[in-house]
């Protein structure tokens, strides 16, 4: 089973002979790769709407692969703590990742990864995660039907901490420049400056403009522009 560049790079990110859960499964397209590939020992394939887990059934019974388990259930409340080791919460805002993160208060241990892919906010959840604890150990960009995706690895250390506005809107990705981490860098800056100049003259917003600017200058080194 062909999987496209995007779940590529995530299935790239999970340790072999994990239990993976895959949230927001929608066709169970990536747990199948997992199992076919010998990259995971066991996959859940989780959703909170009975359609994309009917979807998920089929594409379980045509590939005829064992060890996937279909659950329903809102995020990680889908599996229990001692199920899996890898959770991926993909395909979604980041906003509704960290609040998937939040409702499982025992996903905050050390044992578990989770592969995050957020298709927006990606600068609020980067946000949460050092504010509660998280540390992003690996970052990379991935090109697919036309847009420019981020996927970390993530693992809870307890350790909370104010990161600058650049890891806020960059992350790790500078650490691993390729062709995609420089198209999707560059086109997050255009949006900063954009930004930038939307409340350039609004003093209510002169905080977020001084961030904006710090945030623009800092990719700017990172680009040696």
């Amino acid at each position: 089973m062909s999987v496209d560049n995007r779940l590529q790079r995530i299935a790239g990110m999970i340790r072999r002979g994990d239990r993976v859960a895959d949230i927001g499964t929608d066709h169970a397209y990536l747990p199948v790769f997992l199992i076919k590939e010998g990259i995971a020992e066991k996959a859940f394939a989780c959703d909170v709407s009975d359609g994309p887990l009917e979807n998920a059934r089929k594409t379980v019974e045509r590939s005829g692969v064992d060890g996937i388990t279909l659950r329903k259930g809102d995020g990680l409340l889908a599996v229990c703590p001692e199920e899996i080791d890898t959770a991926v919460i993909a395909g979604m805002g980041g906003d509704l990742i960290a609040r998937i993160i939040s409702d499982a208060e025992w996903i905050k241990n050390g044992r578990y990864e989770l592969i995050l892919q957020p298709m927006t906010a990606v600068e609020d959840l980067r946000e949460y995660l050092c504010k509660n604890g998280f540390e992003i150990l690996k970052e990379q960009a991935v090109s697919a039907h036309g847009r420019t995706y981020t996927a970390m690895k993530v693992v809870f250390t307890g350790q909370k901490t104010d990161c600058d506005p650049v890891f806020y809107f960059v992350g790790r990705l500078s650490e691993n420049m390729g062709e995609d981490e420089l198209t999707y860098i560059k086109r997050k800056r255009r949006i900063i400056e954009n930004l930038a100049k939307d409340i350039s003259e609004v003093e209510a917003k002169k905080d977020t403009y001084q961030m904006l600017c710090a945030a623009m200058d800092g990719i700017d080194r990172l680009l040696e522009i």
